[in-house]
């Protein structure tokens, strides 16, 4: 079989090629041909054989199928598009969508498990009709932030006790780099940064850690805004606060996040005016565990700093390092488990692992495991149990 030419569209190898970035040269050392016949293949001069276009197809991550045919002139996004920057408009990548799919599985898993037993606040706000600081209010009322931020030693930690206390009212939050298994098919911070899927059993925020640990808290609460208007999103480069006019949704969930974070009289008090705006706004970042832009928007959203010297301290603060990146360190196996996969949603699909309601097979599938590893782990938890704080 493996000499049986494939009858490829050229049109689809381009677009599946230009879809993940991959050049001829690129593509022929995976597929171990030279670039020579990848260009034959893209001009019809030649064809590739069976394991070839297998290949391919494994490399472009497109079925074996959608070689064979012209491509399709759209993706069609599974979640409303609110992305700004430069990932404004452009055709989601392979990484993104199989992201946003490995989701709504979980979601839909999540669904069943939970009975039907809805979230309280999921949809209790409008953004029609309220106001900003008094929906920030509520969420605080069930999220004690300014608590979280005060017992915090640096942002990587305050983040993990923001999603505990988001996880504790029923929200599950994903918190990933890279598809599934595959530790090289990397998520792109340029390209999303994060999303929300607003169902009213199962809600789910996505949060993608190849961002900056200060950025991802920003969208951390900036998702939770979908979540209580029961609007779901998809959303990249949040810090670009300026966005059309006709946003005014976004622009919502923008202030009321800032505010959420940032509370008008607190960071009135602790914004330092004798300090130039690029340090004042280090200082704040570090105070509300933000971002060093979102400190200075908000500076200039409260009309603590003029648009000129917005623009100048944004300059300074782009020439600098940007952000001091906290790596996440790695931790044990259960930490890395629940963090990729949202901790109450680890600790219901192993508890039902361990009641046999899931297969292991499907218990590997729901958690982006091996089977082996899924059934070693499955194993020493039956051995040495360790699941004492899985809620019923």
């Amino acid at each position: 079989m493996g000499f049986i030419e494939v009858p490829l569209k050229p049109d689809a190898l381009e677009w599946a090629m230009r879809r993940v970035g991959l050049s001829p040269e690129r593509l022929a050392k995976v597929v171990e041909v030279k670039p020579e016949k990848i260009i034959a293949w893209l001009h019809a001069d030649e064809r590739p054989t069976y394991r070839q276009a297998k290949r391919l197809a494994e490399r472009l991550h497109v079925p074996f199928s959608q070689l064979l045919v012209s491509p399709p002139q759209h993706v069609e996004l599974p979640l409303p598009d609110f992305r700004r920057g430069k990932s404004r408009g452009k055709e989601p990548s392979p990484e993104l969508l199989e992201a946003i799919y490995d989701a709504f599985r979980k979601r839909d898993w999540y669904r069943e498990y939970r009975r039907g037993h809805r979230v309280r606040a999921v949809g209790s706000v409008s953004w029609r009709r309220e106001d900003p600081q008094e929906v920030a209010e509520r969420i605080r009322d069930q999220i004690p932030v300014l608590e979280l931020q005060r017992r915090s030693i640096s942002w990587q930690d305050f983040l993990g006790k923001l999603v505990r206390k988001v996880e504790e009212i029923g929200i599950l939050v994903l918190r990933q780099s890279y598809v599934g298994t595959n530790t090289h098919r990397l998520y792109n911070p340029e390209e999303f940064s994060g999303f929300a899927v607003a169902d009213e059993v199962a809600p789910l925020i996505f949060l993608n850690t190849k961002d900056f640990v200060a950025r991802q808290i920003f969208t951390l609460a900036h998702e939770l805004v979908h979540i209580w208007i029961q609007e779901s999103a998809l959303d990249a480069a949040l810090e670009a606060f300026e966005m059309p006019e006709e946003e005014e949704r976004e622009r919502f969930c923008n202030r009321v996040a800032a505010e959420f974070l940032m509370p008008e009289q607190e960071f009135k008090e602790h914004w330092e005016k004798e300090s130039n705006p690029c340090q004042a706004a280090q200082k704040a970042a570090q105070r509300f565990r933000v971002s060093a832009w979102a400190a200075l928007w908000r500076a200039r959203e409260l009309g603590l700093i003029r648009q000129k010297e917005y623009t100048g301290a944004l300059e300074c603060l782009q020439r600098e390092t940007k952000e001091k990146e906290e790596k996440q360190r790695g931790g044990n196996f259960w930490t890395r488990l629940e963090a990729r996969n949202s901790p109450r949603f680890t600790q219901a699909v192993v508890k039902a692992a361990l009641r046999n309601e899931v297969s292991p097979k499907e218990m590997a599938r729901l958690l982006n495991l091996h089977l082996g590893t899924a059934l070693d782990f499955l194993d020493r938890i039956r051995r040495e149990p360790r699941l004492d704080h899985i809620s019923s």
